[in-house]
Formats: structure tokens, sequence, C-alpha cells
């Protein structure tokens, strides 16, 4: 249901060591079905680390990386990480309690991913990629949505405006008149920008 909304992102989880078949993916498929334009999902190659020592299924994520391999999943951008528990192993290998110790073990497990995906994009690989993309899709997702927003407030705005002018000329052009209209503006953008994000529509 949360999927079927038009400003989710989705996000395929596929184990690095299963990209060799990555189209026929059940999940990749059930993306494609909700998303067919693909310009709401992300798909992450999960555990590299598990497929270090397997040339095949490098060849296989770096293509997929690269955006050469299989035209379904091609059509969406895709993040390597590498497993949970090596990375939360990394985080409390740091000093304990340090604030920048999941920082540390982001980046950490850039550089790993680096040595592993030698030919992938670097900025395709860990964590902090996957938070970059997660981002650019929201930023997608808003300049679209925006626009509509903004259109109803400035119906909004000459509504405001005419009511003042039946209360007297001197009211539109003066400063309490101004802060009405600003007011009200800042209602309609919140009653609107809220149902926009509950209804997802």
């Amino acid at each position: 249901e949360f999927a079927g909304h038009n400003d989710a992102i989705l996000i395929v989880v596929i184990p690095a060591m299963q990209a060799p078949e990555v189209a026929s993916s059940r999940a990749l498929k059930l993306a494609r079905d909700i998303d067919p334009e693909g310009t709401r999902t992300i798909g992450v190659l999960s555990k590299i680390d598990q497929a270090a020592s397997d040339a095949k299924t490098v060849a296989c994520v770096q293509a997929i990386l690269s955006n050469k391999g299989p035209r379904t999943a091609a059509e969406i951008e895709w993040v390597a990480l590498i497993g949970q528990s090596v990375a939360i192993a990394s985080a409390q290998s740091g000093s304990v309690g340090s604030e920048n110790s999941l920082e540390t073990a982001w980046r950490a497990e850039a550089e790993s991913l680096k040595s592993i995906l030698t030919t992938a994009p670097q900025n395709k690989l860990g964590r902090i990629a996957l938070v970059d993309t997660i981002a650019k899709q929201i930023r997608k997702r808003m300049k679209v949505r925006l626009p509509n927003l903004l259109t109803g407030l400035q119906g909004k705005s000459q509504v405001v405006k005419d009511e003042l002018a039946r209360l007297g000329e001197s009211m539109v052009q003066s400063p309490e008149g101004t802060r009405a209209v600003a007011l009200e503006l800042c209602r309609e953008f919140e009653d609107k920008f809220l149902a926009h994000v509950t209804s997802g529509e």
C-alpha cells in the first residue's frame, strides 16, 4: 500500500551473489510493476564482501553499477554495500562513544568497496552513496511537486486580496494587509503540503 504512493521511494535490495540473475529478480519485477519508469526506484547490491572472491559476480556487479547490466536493471540507479554486520563491526572497533565512529565505518566501507569493485563508479559505493542517492530522489520528487503546490497558492493570494479590498482599499495597501496575505498563503501552503505528504498525491 505504501509503495503505491507517488512519492514513495522504492529500494530494491539484491544480494551480490544474485547479481548475475538480477534481470529475473522478484523484487525488481515487483518494483517495475509499481514504478514502470523507474523514476523512484533505487537498487542496492548488498553483501559485496561475501562475493569478493567470485570474479564473475564481481564483474556482474560492476556492470550493473556502470549501467551496463540487463536493460531492466539499467533503468534505475544502483548502489553497492558490504554486509551490515561488517559495517557495524567496523563502527564498534572505533573508539566507543565517538561521534564519528559511524562516519568512519562508512568511509571504511567505501574504501573496502573500492578495493573489490575497482572499475565501478566510486559515487555508487557505500552507505554514503546510498544516502546521497536517496536525497537526490527526494529532491527530484520535490521539484516535480512544488510547482503544483505553488500554483494553488497564487489563486489563494488573489482571493485574500479581494477579501481585503472589500474591507477597504487602504487595507490592501497597508502592512497589515500584506501580513494577512502572507499569513493566509503560509496556512494554505502548510495545509496543501501536509495533505500532499500524508496522501502521497
